[in-house]
């Protein structure tokens, strides 16, 4: 056995350790096991426990990934393209901290285990997210495990419901505004209104023009009416708005 498998092992008991007291506390106080049901939203990254006495509990959380009772494998959901990349994007801090300390067990996106991995990876990412609590749900022949980060008020919960917007590709994801040029791969270029990054979550909305509306936006001297018809702004998910880029960036 490697150095770093043993180094790994050591940080991975230590995690689980810190994390199964923290656990322990957050079922307690927010009284977890008394909720009846639960429902999860990738589309907005929040997680709700009803009661049955009319009860209600918000988290705001980050996908951790799979362990599948079939195969026998945990997958990280940053590997998963079916999961949004708003409720995994927390991981690359996970990813990053692998890659330092040679924990490929971090940087691997699928990897032989058992049900202990799942909580053993789930521990590790809680302890470097600094999570609040865990937990694990069932679907099928997969657990799936779940970072809380922080807890939503009712008004919270709702608000993010006008946050996202749905995408029939990704599911869901921030929202873009970009010309239909760009959407249609009609003209190169790729002119934003700020230097966009796919690892950092703007406040702002991400906008996006080819270079003909830029010849059109530099002739009218700002965005008006003529130039705003020309680029007939479309609404795009982030996930989207990075893929044409990247199109267009390589170009």
């Amino acid at each position: 056995m490697s150095a770093p498998e043993i180094d790994f092992e050591a940080y991975s008991n230590r995690c689980l350790n810190e994390m199964s007291s923290l656990q322990n506390e957050f079922m307690q106080l927010y009284n977890i096991n008394s909720y009846e049901e639960w429902y999860y939203d990738h589309s907005i990254g929040a997680f709700h426990f009803k009661a049955d006495d009319g009860r209600n509990l918000y988290f705001k959380y980050v996908d951790a990934g799979s362990f599948s009772t079939k195969a026998n494998t945990w997958n990280w959901s940053w590997d998963n393209q079916s999961t949004p990349r708003h409720v995994k994007r927390a991981l690359e801090k996970v990813r990053v901290y692998g890659e330092v300390s040679n924990y490929n067990r971090l940087t691997t996106g699928l990897i032989d285990g058992d049900e202990y991995t799942g909580w053993e990876m789930t521990a590790v990412a809680a302890k470097l997210l600094s999570a609040m609590g865990m937990y694990r749900i069932p679907q099928e022949h997969l657990f799936i495990y779940f970072i809380f980060v922080n807890e939503l008020t009712q008004e919270q919960y709702d608000a993010l419901k006008d946050k996202y917007v749905a995408c029939d590709v990704h599911h869901s994801g921030w929202p873009a505004f970009v010309c239909r040029h760009l959407i249609n791969n009609e003209y190169p270029g790729f002119n934003e209104a700020f230097e966009s990054d796919l690892s950092i979550e703007e406040d702002d909305d991400y906008q996006a023009w080819c270079n003909e509306c830029e010849k059109v936006r530099s002739k009218e001297g700002e965005w008006n009416d003529e130039s705003m018809a020309f680029a007939d702004i479309k609404v795009i998910c982030d996930e989207c708005y990075f893929e044409i880029k990247k199109r267009n960036r390589t170009k």
